[in-house]
């Protein structure tokens, strides 16, 4: 499948959605957080397709996002960029941009199955941060960690034959993103989610500004129509439908359903670009996965947590 038949199947998708969402639907929440997964899933493809450098990429998607936040925000636009000296917030951006950064570079290097799935040891590495927030790790954590790191030294082993550089900037965006989990989790303290996404997007588009001076890319036809999906469906979009699923599905729902993003990101690399997960990628994802999905269910039901960032996502 080429990228003008995906356009047009992302343009009908989007269409069908509309019609099925139904506003007095109890169905609805879970239509959304579906869509936002499969959504997010095709974002490694796009960035593929995009063969802009991954800094540009980024900057790009961040600054559609920013476009788009500020009309939706533009109310209360002053209030909310002072927010922008609060250090938490500030560092939430920054390890934003590296995650993203790190990730659209690993998968350029090496296969989706495996960027992405490197990707996802991000809320298991958030344990081992937890004692600067004075948390505990439990048993339950800690094998947790043992599962999660099998599983990595499984796919490793499975990746020898791979760009070692491409392993190295996956595992980097799996570490930034446990890091992202533990900022934002201290920037919910001063800003609520939507506000952070905002401050993230332009926070970020101010550090990758520079990369669209020292990299070299195209821009053509293509490129602008994968750069605004990438802005408005696959960030702004994808984020609206998510935390409106949180409106009629419990977290715990959500925060499980929210790890299909990996095997959508997996579906369409099959489909899309031919690329076929190797058996070690399968056994050392399901565990990667298996203790990402654990971790996040216990973490909920102990603290009753009722929201976390989106922007986590990749």
């Amino acid at each position: 499948m080429d990228f003008l038949a995906t356009k047009n199947l992302y343009i009908y998708l989007i269409w069908q959605l509309g019609g099925l969402i139904d506003y007095n639907n109890s169905k609805k929440g879970l239509i959304e957080i579906l869509s936002s997964t499969v959504i997010w899933g095709s974002i490694p493809v796009f960035a593929i397709w995009s063969m802009l450098p991954s800094p540009v990429f980024v900057f790009f998607r961040v600054l559609i996002s920013f476009l788009l936040l500020s009309i939706i925000l533009r109310k209360n636009l002053i209030k909310i960029l002072k927010k922008l000296s609060n250090f938490y917030v500030i560092l939430s951006g920054i390890l934003l941009s590296l995650n993203w950064v790190f990730l659209f570079y690993a998968v350029f290097m090496i296969p989706v199955s495996e960027a992405i799935i490197f990707y996802y040891t991000g809320p298991v590495i958030a344990i081992l941060f937890s004692p600067f927030l004075k948390e505990k790790i439990n048993n339950g954590g800690l094998l947790n960690i043992f599962v999660s790191f099998t599983g990595i030294i499984i796919m490793s082993l499975g990746s020898l034959n791979l760009n070692i550089i491409g392993i190295i900037l996956a595992l980097l965006s799996g570490i930034t993103y446990g890091l992202l989990s533990v900022t934002s989790k201290f920037s919910s303290r001063y800003v609520n989610s939507i506000d952070l996404v905002f401050l993230q997007s332009v926070i970020s588009a101010i550090i990758l500004l520079p990369f669209l001076f020292i990299n070299k890319f195209i821009i053509n036809y293509d490129v602008i129509i994968i750069i605004i999906i990438s802005g408005s469906v696959q960030t702004v979009l994808a984020l609206f439908l998510w935390y409106d699923s949180l409106k009629n599905l419990n977290i715990q729902i959500v925060s499980i359903l929210s790890y299909l993003d990996p095997v959508f990101a997996i579906i369409f690399a099959l489909i899309l670009l031919g690329q076929i997960p190797s058996l070690y990628t399968i056994i050392g994802g399901l565990l990667l996965i298996g203790s990402g999905i654990i971790t996040t269910g216990s973490t909920i039901r102990r603290y009753n947590v009722k929201s976390f960032n989106a922007m986590d996502r990749p």
